[in-house]
């Protein structure tokens, strides 16, 4: 069943199962030849307890002290208009034709029977509040965890725009220069690189706003971005080898927009290099709806010591973690000059 719909399942529970076993338990059926209103009166009111203490009294009692006061009183209150219902003058006629019968034996048999019927009354009281008690409190927890998970999940839905935010403008920022760096050599590949660029900026404004895009176009949206990079580069220099393979599990493989592709810039950016030969790999492969990506580079264009951390690979990390919480391995090393990240990620279906 639908966690939605769970407590009314349970309300239905009480009403058509609970109460009706609790009263075939009693003599019901001779109570309702001559004190049918006593027994309709007795079903109303627990279902009446049931839901005032499960709605009500429950509730409050888990606000504040004066909450908590006056859900006690709520409780005392039910209490005694259910002795007022045990002080129902209950009507058993007797059968039979033995008129010289006892009156005091007569009297004692009443007694007996109108004891019987206040015990059961308190029997069916109890049971009721005791579930009632379980049943809110089981309520209210559940409205508290999922009071917690949309609250988290609203948090996470914030930071994830946060961060989307701050990923365009780093894109930008990188691909203008990129064209900027055309510009000024006057470059005949500057008017290939501004139908590029076009190309991406279409694909950013389309599809990054989306929660997940096909793992082919996302593919296909990196061997474009490095297609662009390589305007800026000297092949003769740097040697760029990307490759992307898939099996048919990527026909409906789904990931996040863009999240791949802060790697893929930072191997161009500090991998390239116009006077030191470098090798930059990039390697992105579908297997079993799991994907991994590669990159390795040299590092020949390194970060100046005094300039702030960026927040590219930062901004990726923490994608990731709410994104594909459990999901994902991420290696990332620095060893003797040469850059590698192994991203392994479960990718959603469609």
């Amino acid at each position: 069943m639908n966690n939605k719909y769970l407590p009314i399942g349970i309300d239905l529970f009480f009403c058509i199962i609970l109460l009706p076993t609790m009263m075939m338990m009693l003599p019901v059926d001779k109570w309702l030849e001559s004190n049918s209103l006593f027994v309709i009166t007795l079903i109303a009111w627990l279902y009446a307890v049931y839901f005032c203490i499960k709605q009500i009294s429950v509730p409050m009692a888990l606000k504040d002290r004066k909450h908590l006061l006056i859900a006690i009183a709520v409780l005392l209150g039910t209490i005694f208009i259910t002795w007022l219902i045990t002080q129902y003058q209950m009507d058993f006629p007797f059968r039979g034709h033995k008129p010289r019968m006892d009156k005091f034996m007569r009297k004692a048999i009443n007694m007996s029977r109108i004891k019987q019927h206040q015990q059961g009354t308190w029997f069916m009281y109890l049971v009721t509040v005791c579930f009632s008690i379980a049943v809110g409190l089981l309520t209210e927890l559940y409205k508290q965890i999922m009071a917690r998970q949309e609250s988290e999940f609203e948090k996470k839905k914030a930071e994830l725009a946060l961060y989307k935010a701050q990923i365009n403008p780093h894109f930008l920022f990188n691909t203008l220069n990129t064209l900027y760096g055309l510009m000024i050599t006057q470059s005949q590949k500057a008017e290939t690189a501004f139908i590029q660029f076009i190309e991406l900026i279409k694909y950013m404004y389309t599809k990054a706003t989306k929660d997940t895009v096909g793992i082919d176009e996302e593919a296909e949206y990196i061997s474009q971005y490095i297609e662009l990079q390589k305007n800026r580069i000297d092949e003769n220099r740097t040697h760029i080898y990307y490759s992307y393979s898939a099996d048919d599990s990527a026909k409906n493989a789904k990931i996040a927009p863009m999240i791949l592709i802060t790697f893929i810039e930072n191997a161009l950016k500090y991998g390239a290099s116009s006077h030191i030969e470098s090798d930059i790999i990039i390697s992105l492969k579908v297997n079993n709806d799991t994907l991994t990506l590669f990159t390795e580079n040299k590092t020949v264009n390194p970060k100046p010591e005094n300039k702030e951390p960026g927040i590219g690979i930062s901004n990726c990390k923490k994608r990731l973690e709410l994104l594909y919480p459990g999901k994902h391995t991420l290696e990332i090393s620095n060893t003797n000059g040469i850059f590698t990240v192994n991203l392994i990620l479960k990718l959603k279906q469609s």
